[in-house]
This record gives structure tokens, C-alpha cells and sequence, in this order.
């Protein structure tokens, strides 16, 4: 394992942290009874493993291209069971997803049913925390589960007790150190734009564009696939402002444009501001380039957003 560690690895053995390589390296030499003999059980994906140490410790060992690039080791206050949900949500009713001091919120209603459960305060932790009035064909939380129910009962109670417009899809137990989104590989994003004629029943689903151009759609939302500096398309620029786009396209279905945008992670308000860029050029509304704009690396030409309505959070990769 020591000479497959990234130049960049970083480790986490309970409150310790160590980011500098030979720190790291030297750490874990003194220390091999950490990894020595790991028992690997999650194999959910090909740049995370999961498992357990010869003490039986869980341990979390993130690849990335090869080499080891984090390593996270608990040796006490670890729950022995973590339940993941995957859901779906209609956010027409909701002011986002993270809880609010105000208003109904996805987190909030998750976490009041788990909290009821276990019979004590539990927040549940989600993958991403998507806008007031942003909708989730897929969103994955977790949470650490005291209770005896399993996973069919789970299932079962909370699509009974939740509002209709959330739908549980799915619930699994996972390796304690999973984390719905720090462990995150991919997500992607759609936007729903209804062209043509105005429907009133797609207001709260879509945002509405008499025509555009499809030549110039095409060339701009080609421009983002790369890794950039996005600080011309968030709303809070502190801390690292670099992304990866592996990939950005549309489909035509009939009259409803989908935009779909998929990254290693998004910036607050990130797609929305994209969105309303290229749609913008392809209506003629400005000329202004979108690399030019991620060059400038200010919101001096991306003070508007797309409306929350058209924006889903489509799918979630570990």
C-alpha cells in the first residue's frame, strides 16, 4: 500500500488528520497494524474501497487514477450500521433540500421520520443539496441506524409516513464510513425546457423558450466539458473553485429540450447560472462566448439564473 500513495494523499485516523505525503507515509509506518490484513466488502465502485483492518476497524480507501489518494481509518465512535436511501422528489413544495429555519424542507421530513424511529435527533445526510424548487429523479442520503427495523421495513415506513411528492427507491445497509457526499464520483444534472407554445402545467417543471438556436446550443454547452475554473458561475467563491465536466449535451424530446451536464461536483447555483449562459446565446439575448466568460473569472456576465423549476438532479455515482 506505501508505494502506491498519491503525491497529494491525505489521512484521517479518528480526530488526526495528516494532508503532507511524508507525514502520511512515515505515519503508517509506524503504525502498520492500521492496514495490515484488510478485509475489503464494499466494492461499490471502482475509485472507493471498503473495509476492515486486522483489528477490525472500518476503513475507507479513495483511488484516483491508481493511486491512493485518501485513507480514512475509525477506531471508536463509529456506528455499526449506516443505512443509505436512494429517493426521488418532486421540489415544487419545498425550500430546497438542506433544512431551512423556515419552511418545509427534503431533509427535514427525512430526518423527522428517522429521528422518530430511533428516538432521538438524527440528521440525515444528503448527496446534494439542491434549491428551493429543484426536483431529484435520484438523491442519496444516509444516516447512522440504532433501530432493529430492516431495510424492506424501512422501505415500507417511510414511503408510508413521507409526503407523496418524495419517494423512497430504494434502502441498503452500507459499511459504516460510507458517506453519501463526500463519496460521491459523478452527479448529473438535467434541465427541462418546454419550447414552443406556453403550458401552464409545466410551469413548476420546466422554463419556457419560444425557440432557440440549436447550432449555437450546441457549440456553447460543448465548451464546458474540461476541467475549469468556475468562478464565473457560483454564487460563493470561497474555497476551490475547479471543476470537471466529463461530459455536457441536450436531447429533443418533442417540444421539451433536455439539458444534461455531468461533473465530478457543482458549485452553488452552478448549472442554473450555465444554463441561463447558453440559452441566452442560442436566443440571440447576448454574444458573449461562455469561454470567455469562465476566463474572466467574475459574475460580471452571469448575474441571471435559469428558474429552479427546470432543474433536476438526475443521477448520483459512487
Amino acid at each position: 500500500m506505501l508505494e502506491n500513495l498519491d503525491e497529494c494523499v491525505a489521512l484521517k485516523v479518528d480526530d488526526l488528520i495528516l494532508l503532507d505525503y511524508d507525514n502520511v507515509k512515515n505515519y503508517l509506518k509506524e503504525n502498520m497494524y492500521l492496514i495490515n490484513n484488510i478485509k475489503y466488502t464494499f466494492h461499490d465502485n471502482y475509485h472507493m474501497n471498503y473495509g476492515y483492518n486486522e483489528l477490525n476497524n472500518p476503513i475507507k480507501i479513495a483511488y484516483h487514477d491508481g493511486k491512493i489518494q485518501r485513507i480514512i481509518i475509525k477506531t471508536k465512535d463509529y456506528s455499526s450500521k449506516r443505512v443509505k436511501i436512494d429517493l426521488s422528489y418532486d421540489g415544487s413544495n419545498y425550500h430546497g433540500f438542506q433544512i431551512q429555519t423556515k419552511g418545509k424542507t427534503i431533509q427535514k421530513e427525512l430526518s423527522k421520520l428517522v429521528s422518530e424511529v430511533n428516538d432521538k435527533n438524527i440528521l440525515v445526510q444528503g448527496a446534494s443539496r439542491t434549491d428551493a424548487g429543484v426536483h431529484a429523479y435520484s438523491q442519496t442520503v444516509h444516516f447512522d441506524d440504532d433501530s432493529n427495523l430492516s431495510t424492506d421495513e424501512w422501505l415500507k415506513f417511510l414511503n408510508h409516513r413521507l409526503p407523496k411528492d418524495i419517494y423512497v427507491k430504494k434502502v441498503e445497509f452500507m459499511h459504516p464510513l460510507f458517506h453519501s457526499r463526500y463519496d460521491v464520483y459523478e452527479k448529473e444534472y438535467i434541465y427541462r425546457i418546454k419550447l414552443g407554445s406556453y403550458d401552464p402545467f409545466l410551469v413548476n417543471y420546466s422554463w419556457h423558450q419560444e425557440y432557440l438556436d440549436f447550432v449555437k446550443l450546441e457549440d456553447q454547452i460543448k465548451k464546458i466539458i474540461g476541467t475549469f475554473d468556475f468562478t464565473s458561475f457560483t454564487k460563493c467563491a470561497k474555497g476551490n473553485s475547479i471543476r470537471t465536466i466529463y461530459d455536457a449535451g441536450y436531447k429533443l424530446d418533442d417540444d421539451v429540450l433536455k439539458i444534461y451536464i455531468r461533473g465530478n461536483g457543482f458549485l452553488r447555483y452552478m448549472v442554473r447560472l450555465i444554463v441561463y449562459q447558453v440559452i441566452a446565446f442560442s436566443t440571440n439575448k447576448t454574444s458573449i462566448d461562455i469561454l470567455t466568460i469562465i476566463q474572466e473569472k467574475n459574475r460580471l456576465h452571469t448575474k441571471n439564473l435559469a428558474p429552479a423549476t427546470g432543474l433536476y438532479l438526475n443521477e448520483i455515482i459512487y
